[in-house]
């Protein structure tokens, strides 16, 4: 049989909502899958009922995900907690998510196969080459099922989150960088001058968030935030090292250490020479301990 899958989402579902409660996936391939809707402010009592709906989920190898609205009040360092939960090996994988305003894949006005919609539901209207068109999740709303297609699709999209993410600041680091070919060998604090010029401002925003320099309620949040709801695209990397750990293995977490370490010494800052090609080197390093693929159709 297969082994059950588990969406917990912490929003805003009882202010004009459809309320909290369980939602089935329609299709009886899907039987073991749930959606969980929770309307918790952040606060102990919170993450303590948290842990008990993770372990309840992730019995018999279930794999749960589990999502946090930043505007309930959580942050960073709720998720260390959760994602180490003292389970035994009967349990299935846990990750953890924070997620807001509007601008993550999650979002059916960010995504047309996402989940959640406005204002505590599962639908929403976007405007589609002029008019205004209406999505939904929904399969059937009298026996609460979901449709396939925007469970699959958003379980796919997050499990392979961090790995897409990391690929994207690679690629777009390089790319930036590679404008200043042949040179490839950069002297100290050249990096960071190139990188805060006004043009690279998101860009040196998703390397601070990538190496965890950007504290809650600072300016950088609050900017990056603003970035993110422009560009309908997550760009911070929420406690990463604990992510990788938990869903990679140890040695993932160590790499991107390494990886972070670098980046913070030599081009966020007057340390080293930088080499493209070892840079390069470092980010392939990282991505070959998150297995799976970066994209799926």
């Amino acid at each position: 049989m297969r082994k059950s899958r588990t969406i917990v989402i912490v929003w805003s579902w009882n202010r004009s909502g459809i309320g909290e409660g369980e939602w089935k996936v329609s299709g009886s391939s899907h039987e073991q899958d749930l959606v969980v809707c929770l309307d918790l402010l952040a606060s102990p009592a919170a993450i303590g009922e948290l842990k008990a709906v993770l372990e309840e989920h992730s019995r018999d190898g279930g794999e749960v995900m589990l999502f946090l609205h930043r505007h309930h009040g959580y942050f960073q360092e709720h998720l260390k907690p959760l994602i180490h939960l003292p389970l035994d090996d009967s349990h299935g994988l846990i990750r953890c998510f924070l997620f807001g305003e509007g601008a993550d894949e999650i979002y059916l006005t960010s995504n047309a196969r996402g989940l959640l919609g406005t204002s505590g539901t599962f639908s929403a209207k976007v405007l589609f080459e002029g008019q205004q068109v209406g999505l939904s999740a929904v399969a059937n709303a009298e026996r609460r099922e979901l449709k396939v297609a925007h469970f699959d699709h958003v379980w796919r999209m997050y499990r392979q989150a961090l790995r897409r993410r990391i690929y994207e600041l690679k690629e777009d680091l390089l790319s930036c960088l590679s404008q200043a070919l042949p040179t490839s060998v950069f002297e100290p604090g050249e990096v960071y001058r190139i990188l805060n010029k006004a043009e690279n401002r998101t860009l040196l925003l998703r390397l601070l968030s990538f190496v965890g320099r950007i504290r809650k309620h600072s300016d950088l949040a609050r900017e990056i935030r603003t970035f993110e709801r422009n560009n309908n695209r997550t760009l911070t990397f929420d406690d990463c090292g604990i992510q990788l750990e938990t869903a990679h293995g140890q040695l993932a977490a160590e790499q991107h250490a390494v990886l972070a370490a670098y980046i913070l010494r030599n081009l966020l800052a007057r340390g080293g020479e930088v080499s493209l090609l070892e840079l390069r080197e470092k980010f392939e390093e990282l991505l070959l301990q998150i297995s799976g693929l970066t994209y799926h159709s």
